[in-house]
């Protein structure tokens, strides 16, 4: 079991037990933390983060989440109280009883999505994509959740490659469709705040929790 990275920063950060940290799966470092009564535990390597994980106890349920690319958490998690996107996950998610593995269309981590097109060569750290390591996390169902960056011109091609490399990988697992922009493309989770549908996508959750 690989040691914990032990967290200083941030209001609400607590530390993690040894035996609660999970494996390497891509050759990073481990690192969790508490947050608001979340356990969340993430690995990263370099200017990558290759999944996160937000767990609480008393949630049933895991759902997988398909974002675009990782945000504010990153490294050590020293910004992780100021990632909104986990955050709305977690409330969002959580009030329907889920708990989230968070995997991201690309690895390249960074809260604004400029940097990652004007560095998209660097847009995957290897060949080695973490979808190829599904088998090693448990999730009930998953949602696309990763925006309308498809829709992009310069790199709708490689965006597009990469969706339909998911979707064939998940393709017998259950989707849970949620509200999509009018282009098609799945609503991002700032979107569900922005456009005041939190609610609503946490009644459609809870129904398929009951299940």
């Amino acid at each position: 079991m690989r040691t914990a990275h032990t967290l200083h920063a941030g209001y609400g950060l607590l530390y993690i037990k040894q035996e609660q940290i999970m494996n390497p799966i891509m050759g990073g470092n481990i690192y969790s933390a508490t947050l608001d009564g979340w356990e969340i535990s993430w690995e990263s390597q370099k200017e990558y983060r290759h999944w996160c994980i937000q767990k609480k106890s008393n949630n049933n349920r895991t759902l997988l989440v398909i974002m675009f690319n990782p945000g504010s958490l990153s490294g050590d998690g020293k910004n992780l109280s100021g990632d909104t996107t986990l955050r709305i996950l977690r409330e969002v998610c959580g009030n329907a009883g889920f708990n989230q593995v968070i995997l991201n269309l690309f690895d390249y981590a960074n809260p604004q999505t400029a940097p990652l097109f004007s560095n998209w060569e660097k847009r995957d750290l290897n060949s080695n994509l973490i979808f190829e390591h599904l088998s090693e996390f448990k999730y009930d169902n998953y949602i696309m959740a990763y925006g309308s960056y498809q829709s992009d011109l310069l790199y709708e091609k490689d965006i597009l490659e990469r969706i339909n490399l998911i979707q064939n990988m998940l393709k017998k697992d259950k989707e849970i469709e949620l509200p999509r922009n009018q282009n098609g493309t799945p609503k991002h989770p700032t979107v569900w705040q922005r456009q005041k549908l939190k609610p609503d996508i946490t009644r459609i959750l809870s129904k398929y929790r009951e299940n």
